[in-house]
This record gives structure tokens, sequence and C-alpha cells, in this order.
């Protein structure tokens, strides 16, 4: 899942309430102290076995530039999608 600056926001919040998911591990890649780039929960089923894995990325962390810089890039007519949601 992404998150627009995402170590911007209280992600230890995330990190906090996933220790409270029942058994896997958290991994963290931290930017600072309690910011975070990237984390991730792994969900065990019933017999230990990992059943799948949640990681939160940041997208600003891949980005060249700031989304609203980005936006202003596109045309209208390439905004198909959102328009499409809109109508």
């Amino acid at each position: 899942m992404f998150f627009h600056n995402l170590s911007g926001y209280d992600a230890n919040l995330f990190v906090r309430n996933l220790n409270l998911m029942g058994e896997g591990n958290i991994e963290c890649i931290p930017n600072m102290e309690e910011k975070y780039i990237s984390f991730s929960k792994s969900i065990q089923d019933e017999e230990g076995k990992l059943k799948y894995k949640l990681r939160f990325l940041d997208s600003f962390k891949f980005m060249a530039s700031s989304l609203d810089k980005l936006v202003n890039n596109l045309r209208s007519e390439q905004f198909e999608n959102v328009k499409n949601i809109l109508m």
C-alpha cells in the first residue's frame, strides 16, 4: 500500500496497531527515529505459515518532485480515470 508522504505522518501509529494483529513479524526501514520509509507486517495462518504480507511504502520517497508539480505536468486529457469517477 502506498501512502503519499507516509514518513511525514505518524506512521508509528500504524506500526503499533499492526503489532496488535496477532502473530507475525513487523519489519521497518526507518528514515529516522519514529519515521519510516517502509514497513511491513507478515500475517500467519493458524499453522504458523505465511498467509500474506502487508507492505506500506512512502510514495513521496520514490518521486522526483512533489505530487503537485507532477500533476501540473499532465494535460487535461490524461485525467481520463478521474473524469470517469467524477461523472
